[in-house]
This record gives structure tokens, C-alpha cells and sequence, in this order.
């Protein structure tokens, strides 16, 4: 589907490219033909309203080299996570100031390393790949929601500096950014032929049998998506008190459904617009939502008289989303919803599904009680381990401590130190390396 006419914007009305490097970057087709389908006359008595705008995904490559001594660390650090043992798969831990990433035991191909907390996840490549940047990383949605991208972005480079030497500022490998809204108009009712856009395809979702949005060109190098925000925590049973505080603050009565209208940039997409650096590619957030709401989609009133469908007008449901501002401060820090760093179970993770062992055991047993079924449990737990002591040469009390340190590496709580206290393995293998370099061994 075609909107307006391939010739972009510009100035302050949007980002200039080249029509050709527009096509190629987003594979436009021929789109969809106008119809004479009559619109919801609703659209012209809705009410909507802006609750948010931001950036929602956000992934970066860096160039660099990586310190040499990291490369021996990380290497030591991935096979102590492929170990069997939890006394050396616990400490595969790399500290980074008030940061304990997990190093993970296996990589991702091309990248042979992979970090992971709650607020980033880092692919490392092999040192001197020098094909490939030396990391590419991913910025949790919650991070930038309550810090924004720059800051969330100074937290990475710090973690980035200590793994290797980077070179100059990041490139951005995708970026989605989003506006949060609520509107009176009903959205289900939304067809196809009044969008005049620039996506391959159209599709509609439901979840539980409830109409959920829709997405445009899904998989491509832009693409779209229009849900219902609210409906996806609720189905996903992911709270974010993060989002409803800012929400709250722009006028969310907390009852009525929010929606999120998102756009996916990926690398390719920028190129055209020379973006690709990550400081050029956040100082245009305005432009690039100016472009994917009047260029690249618009919901429109068709007409049954005039076929050329960059006439058709705009509905005033879409101008107000057209109209959403992208350097507005939140109006109150969300120092108090800070993100965890680490990864924590949920209380109803912990409290509902972690009672079925308990429960199981009870209903075996024949206890009522919980407290009794508790006392019993650890008792029979006890017993069961000591008693087989002899064959995997580990009593309860070491066997529960070691589990513990491994669900705190898995959480990012705690760094866990080696069962002799003495020097970590990894701080062993940089040593023994440096030993050989320098003709010690």
C-alpha cells in the first residue's frame, strides 16, 4: 500500500531520502486499491489522548577490541557455566562496578560470548574477529522507560568500557519507539483500505478471543504495530508500574485501555536516512515518528469520488497520535521505580508456583497442616540427601548452598566467591597466561 507519494518530506516536516533508497529500505509495493467502503462516522466524535512517548527497544553494536586479559577471563568464566558442578557453574559471574552479569554457557553464532542482567544483554565476539563489531547489545524496555535512552545507554558504555576498547560512539542495529495513548475510538472497527501506507501486510490479532491490534509489515526492515497495551500485561501477567506512574501522570483514570502505536527501524531502514549512529539516530526521534505517521502510514477517511489516495484526508483519531511530542520530560523522576539490575522471581513465581513441590508432598504424606507439611518436608529432604552423600560426595547443607549460588549468579543478586575463597578461576587463568607470555612457564 502506497501513502501519499514516494517524494519524503522535509525539513521539519519529516526526514529527506532519496525515493529510491526509500524503496529499497522499506520494499514498497504497489499498495492496497481504494474502495468504497464507508469509514465509522465515530471517527470524527472520538476523543484521544497522549499519555506517553518513548523508546521502547533498543539494540547497538559497538566496534572495538577487547581487552586482552578479558578474552582469557570471559573464556574461563564460559566453561566454568558449561560445568555440571554448581560450585563452578555459580561463580561464571563478571563484576562490573554495581553490576554482576551472568556469563552464560554457550554463545550466540556468530558472537561466541553472552552476558546477561536485568538491564542489558551484551554478545561479545572472539577477540580479533574483526568481521564483527566486538559487541552487540540489547537494553531492557524497563531500563529505558524509567531512565530514557541516554542515560540507559552511559550505564552500557560503562559495562562496554571494562569488557574492551571501543571505537567512538555506538551504531544502532534497531530502535522501536512507541507512543502510549488512550482513545474513544473503536479501534476493531479499523479497516484495511482506510490505512494509506507503505507496509507489505495487514494483519489483525485477538488474544482469548479479544481483538487485540494490528501489525503492518511484520519482519521488515520498518514495520508497525497497534495494540492494546493494557491487554498484553494482563495476558502476560508482567505488571509495570513503571509505565502506569507515567501514565497516571498524563491523565490515565487507570480503567481505560491503553494502546501503544510502535515503529521498528532496523539498520537498514536507517542507513537511508543516515542514521545509523546512535547520537544521530535519538536526536531524530520527531523526525522519524513525523515520517512513519504522515509518510510511511496514515489512517484516512476514503473517498468514493477520488482515487488518488494521498487526497484522502487524514482523521482527526490520527492527527492527535501525528501530534505526540518527543522532548517532553516526564513530570516526576521514577527514581522510586528504579529497575532492578538483577533478575528476582516474582512473589507469585515464588508463593504459587513454587508451593506445588510443598503441596505434592503433602498430599502424598497426608498433611493438612502447611506448618507440619513444612517441618516434615525439610526433615524427609534431609534425609533423602545425606543418604546418598556417599555417591555424589555432597551432604544437604552444601548441596542447598550450592543451588542457592547458582540461582544468585541465574538472579544477578550476589557475586559468588570459590568454595576455597581463594583466587577466582578465571583471575587464575589471566595470570597463568600473562606467566607464559612473559617466559614464567
Amino acid at each position: 500500500m502506497h501513502s501519499n507519494s514516494d517524494k519524503p518530506n522535509n525539513g521539519s516536516d519529516g526526514l529527506a531520502v532519496p525515493a529510491q533508497q526509500e524503496r529499497a529500505a522499506h520494499g514498497d509495493d504497489l499498495g492496497t486499491k481504494p474502495s468504497n467502503t464507508v469509514p465509522s462516522t465515530s471517527i470524527n466524535h472520538s476523543t484521544t489522548q497522549i499519555l506517553r512517548s518513548g523508546v521502547d527497544s533498543l539494540y547497538l553494536s559497538y566496534r572495538g577490541e577487547m581487552h586482552p586479559a578479558m578474552a582469557i577471563k570471559l573464556t574461563a568464566l564460559k566453561r566454568l557455566a558449561q560445568s555440571d558442578q554448581d560450585s563452578k557453574s555459580a561463580i561464571a559471574q563478571l563484576p562490573v562496578g554495581d553490576q554482576i552479569l551472568e556469563v552464560l554457557g554457550h554463545g550466540r553464532p556468530p558472537y561466541t560470548y553472552v552476558l546477561v542482567d536485568g538491564w542489558f544483554r551484551l554478545e561479545i565476539a572472539k577477540a580479533r574477529a574483526k568481521l564483527l563489531p566486538m559487541a552487540y547489545c540489547k537494553i531492557a524496555s524497563s531500563v529505558l522507560t524509567a531512565l530514557g535512552p541516554h542515560s540507559s545507554v552511559d550505564a552500557l558504555n560503562t559495562v562496554v568500557d571494562a569488557i574492551g576498547k571501543r571505537d567512538g560512539q555506538p551504531n544502532v542495529s534497531r530502535i522501536d519507539i512507541c507512543v502510549d495513548f488512550t482513545t474513544d475510538q473503536p479501534l476493531d472497527q479499523l479497516l484495511e483500505n482506510e490505512f494509506v501506507t507503505k507496509a507489505r501486510s495487514f494483519s489483525r490479532h485477538t488474544v482469548a478471543r479479544q481483538f487485540s491490534g494490528f501489525s503492518f509489515s511484520a519482519g521488515s526492515c520498518t514495520s508497525a504495530r497497534m495494540y492494546n497495551k493494557t491487554l498484553e500485561i494482563i495476558s502476560k501477567n508482567r505488571p509495570r508500574p513503571d509505565l502506569e506512574l507515567q501514565w497516571r501522570q498524563n491523565g490515565w483514570d487507570g480503567v481505560q485501555d491503553v494502546w501503544r502505536l510502535e515503529f521498528q527501524f532496523r539498520r537498514e531502514s536507517l542507513a537511508a536516512f543516515d542514521l545509523v549512529p546512535y547520537q544521530q539516530a535519538v536526536s531524530a526521534l520527531k523526525d522519524l515518528w513525523v515520517y512513519a505517521t504522515e509518510n510511511w502510514i496514515r489512517h484516512t477517511l476514503p473517498s468514493i469520488t477520488d482515487r488518488t489516495q494521498s487526497r484522502w484526508p487524514t482523521t482527526p483519531f490520527w492527527k492527535v497520535i501525528q501530534s505526540a511530542e518527543w522532548d517532553k520530560p516526564t513530570s516526576e523522576p521514577l527514581s522510586r521505580l528504579y529497575p532492578d539490575k538483577g533478575r528476582s522471581p516474582s512473589d507469585k513465581y515464588l508463593f504459587v508456583n513454587g508451593l506445588s513441590t510443598l503441596t505434592s508432598f503433602a498430599a502424598r504424606e497426608g498433611f493438612d497442616s502447611p506448618e507440619q507439611a513444612v517441618r516434615a518436608y525439610l526433615k524427609a529432604a534431609i534425609n533423602f540427601h545425606d543418604k546418598r552423600e556417599d555417591d555424589v560426595g555432597i551432604d544437604f547443607s552444601n548441596y542447598f548452598r550450592q543451588k542457592v549460588e547458582n540461582k544468585r549468579r541465574s538472579y544477578n543478586i550476589a557475586q559468588n566467591h570459590p568454595l576455597d575463597e581463594g583466587l577466582h578461576p578465571a583471575d587464575k587463568a589471566v595470570a597463568r597466561e600473562y606467566r607464559k607470555r612473559s617466559g614464567g612457564e
